[in-house]
């Protein structure tokens, strides 16, 4: 019982010293002390190219998305933070691009969710970077983020793709889990290019009664 107590005490006291002698928030790129947890100093932030442009999708095949927006062009040190999440495991990049998109975007949905990935992509990464973001946006918004998506179709990677062959790569690739009715949905990825792969999750949404798609990019890339 006395061992019980102490440790709780312990407890209180380590919380105690956490709130005292919290450490100092920090920009994730270049290190320097930052007044608030804004993740990014001022400076930083000032060397990416700020777009914040609806993307235009053009494709013969049927739009099914209601807009899609991306914030930043996708060079330099944009690019540089994509790369840092999804090929060195640097998460923490997640809860920037996340913070980045809610100061920069009025969001509006009943839901948020991500692009899923294929499973060759996720068993070598070990997790989904559109998930991580989704997660974190979801905290900032109060947005409740939910799984809605999977992949029935093992897609070749986008990367190496012309525009053609990305639309002919994913089409029809996604299902939606459940019924959707009447919900506005956004849908969540890092990078945008074509919009082949948001084009068709959100017609696998709207085949399952979404009322409205919305997707939010982190860049566009040309």
């Amino acid at each position: 019982m006395g061992k019980g107590i102490f440790e709780k005490i312990r407890f209180l006291f380590d919380c105690l010293l956490e709130v005292i002698y919290q450490e100092p928030y920090m920009c994730i790129l270049c290190g320097k002390e930052l007044e608030e947890k804004t993740y990014i100093c001022t400076s930083c932030e000032g060397n990416f190219n700020k777009v914040c442009t609806k993307v235009k999708i053009e494709q013969d095949a049927e739009i099914f998305i209601d807009e899609c927006i991306a914030i930043y062009e996708f060079k330099g040190k944009v690019r540089e933070i994509v790369h840092d999440l999804k090929y060195k495991g640097k998460r923490d990049r997640a809860e920037l691009i996340a913070y980045l998109i809610y100061k920069n975007i009025n969001l509006e949905a009943d839901l948020i969710t991500w692009v899923p990935q294929s499973n060759t992509t996720y068993n070598k990464r070990g997790y989904n970077q559109a998930k991580d973001i989704a997660e974190c946006l979801s905290k900032l918004t109060g947005l409740k983020c939910e799984e809605l998506l999977l992949r029935v179709k093992q897609t070749k990677s986008q990367v190496l793709l012309s525009g053609a062959e990305r639309w002919y790569n994913v089409c029809d690739a996604f299902c939606a889990k459940r019924d959707l009715k009447g919900i506005n949905v956004l849908i969540v990825d890092d990078v945008v290019t074509t919009g082949a792969t948001l084009n068709f999750c959100s017609k696998a949404l709207k085949q399952k009664g979404a009322h409205k798609v919305y997707a939010v990019c982190f860049a566009k890339s040309c």
